[in-house]
């Protein structure tokens, strides 16, 4: 006897059919009530505290703003809608296959053992989503441990006989089954929902935030500046509006904000330009002291503004950002190594000369005239922002300048 013929149709008794029933509302309601949480904490600036984060440990909006929340880019609680919704159909295919004999629907001949498998598969992933709460996040959604149960509840109540291996060897059969029989549909099925999955894992529309820190990640974590360019000209010079960055080369946000710069003047008609706003008071004497870790700033500064006589400001402001020398001897050495064409005797000339002290301290003052007492700062159309923003309401804010220039 082949192992087809083994596997029977095991009929649900009404007593577990409404036992499921009534579990898989439960678990309909306890997914919404995620979904919404994770909606507020994700889409939301402002958000009421639910009734279920009353601690540091037990903190169910805590657990939704983490990127575990979230499998291939959609919600855990919408899959878990999905996975009743599922259930509810298994529960009720029989009557569907009497009104639409002859049609796909045939396929299902065992749902309990479905109902069972894929309950037993839930809350195993579930168990393991538990143990990333508790010893990887350090937080507890009462309402995700509820459902975790949920899901067990309904395996039992749905198993057949034994320790469910009944159910998972009728399932694995009637899947290929199935596959074989309507394969072509199951391909562009399976290719459809992959696709999607690819699509909602990187774009992460689902969670704004999560996006934002995502964007910012690529930026803070980055060793280099993929973007840079070496000469003086950031953007377009002809662009309808200019950019200002009042920056320090020793500020990390500054960094960060310069990346995005690079990022956002390849693909915008802009034009940036940088204003040195050093925090070191051996230059800049409009703040009250040299903030730790910005003791070279003023020197930078100056080479940086001697470079751009021999064409290479934002190459000179790159060696600066990411390599760090400290004395004229290092600055000379790190500029042959990103291979900068400069005269070098020159540059030291120009680095100390009066004209470059005076460009440096009309930068400054500028910068200070205008309120400005810290870095990053950008100015984009007379309008300030203060500190390393995601670069999305960067690029809107340049898109918004745009529309005003051209509409002028």
């Amino acid at each position: 006897m082949s192992i087809e013929n083994e596997v029977s149709n095991v009929k649900m008794t009404k007593v577990r059919f409404w036992i499921i029933l009534i579990l898989c509302i439960i678990g309909i309601l306890l997914s919404s009530e995620l979904s919404y949480i994770f909606y507020k904490t994700n889409f939301l600036e402002h958000f009421a505290q639910s009734f279920c984060s009353i601690s540091n440990l037990i903190d169910c909006d805590g657990v939704a703003q983490t990127s575990y929340a979230l499998t291939f880019g959609v919600p855990n609680a919408i899959w878990g809608i999905v996975l009743y919704l599922l259930f509810l159909f298994l529960l009720f295919v029989d009557k569907i296959q009497e009104k639409f004999k002859n049609t796909i629907f045939d396929v299902f001949e065992n749902p309990r053992s479905y109902i069972a498998t894929i309950g037993l598969v839930s809350f195993c992933l579930s168990m393991v989503l538990a143990g990333i709460s508790i010893f990887k996040i350090d937080k507890i959604c009462v309402l995700c441990f509820c459902v975790y149960f949920v899901n067990l509840f309904i395996a039992l109540a749905a198993n057949s006989k034994g320790f469910f291996l009944y159910d998972i060897k009728t399932t694995i059969i009637d899947f290929f089954k199935g596959v074989k029989k309507y394969f072509i549909l199951f391909l562009v099925v399976l290719i459809a929902f992959i696709s999607a999955l690819v699509y909602f894992d990187k774009s992460l529309v689902f969670s704004p935030k999560l996006k934002k820190e995502k964007q910012l990640k690529e930026f803070y974590e980055a060793k280099t500046n993929k973007y840079a360019v070496k000469g003086n000209i950031l953007g377009k010079k002809d662009a309808p509006i200019k950019l200002y960055i009042y920056s320090d080369f020793n500020c990390p946000f500054c960094k960060v904000l310069n990346i995005m710069l690079h990022k956002a003047a390849k693909g915008k008609n802009v034009l940036v330009e940088d204003v040195n706003f050093p925090l070191d008071t051996s230059c800049n004497h409009r703040i009250g002291s040299t903030l730790g870790g910005h003791e070279n700033s003023c020197l930078y500064a100056r080479y940086a503004i001697a470079a751009k006589k021999q064409g290479y400001y934002w190459g000179a402001a790159n060696v600066f950002f990411y390599n760090k020398p400290k004395t004229q001897d290092e600055i000379e050495v790190e500029f042959k190594k990103a291979h900068l064409d400069i005269d070098i005797n020159q540059l030291h000339y120009d680095a100390n000369s009066p004209e470059t002290y005076a460009k440096l301290e009309n930068d400054i003052n500028s910068a200070a005239d205008k309120g400005i007492i810290g870095t990053p700062v950008v100015e984009i159309e007379g309008i300030q922002y203060m500190g390393a923003m995601p670069y999305d309401d960067l690029v809107n804010k340049i898109d918004l300048a745009l529309k005003r220039a051209k509409n002028k």
